[in-house]
């Protein structure tokens, strides 16, 4: 019979000890899911500054082209005019 409670013992000591495992290796892997989120979010974040640079460029590029077609437009205004007097 005092096997039997040694055995019990030893049991739950065994599955205390289990127990604590299981919890330190959630733990670990929550903490391990927020660093992972950290990065995503950082990486995100990076692709969002990127993409925020590239349609400023984009901008600069489209005023760029509206002034030169509307240049172009008043030369050829100006041939129209003289080709028509």
């Amino acid at each position: 019979m005092t096997q039997l409670v040694k055995l019990e013992k030893r049991f739950e000591i065994a599955l205390e000890k289990l127990e604590l495992a299981l919890a330190n290796k959630n733990l670990s892997e929550a903490s391990g899911n927020i660093d992972k989120e950290d990065k995503d979010v950082e990486k995100n974040t990076h692709n969002i500054d990127d993409l925020l640079i590239k349609i400023g460029k984009l901008e600069k590029a489209a005023e760029s082209d509206a002034e030169e077609i509307d240049r172009l437009i008043m030369k050829l205004k100006k041939i129209l005019e003289t080709n028509n007097d």
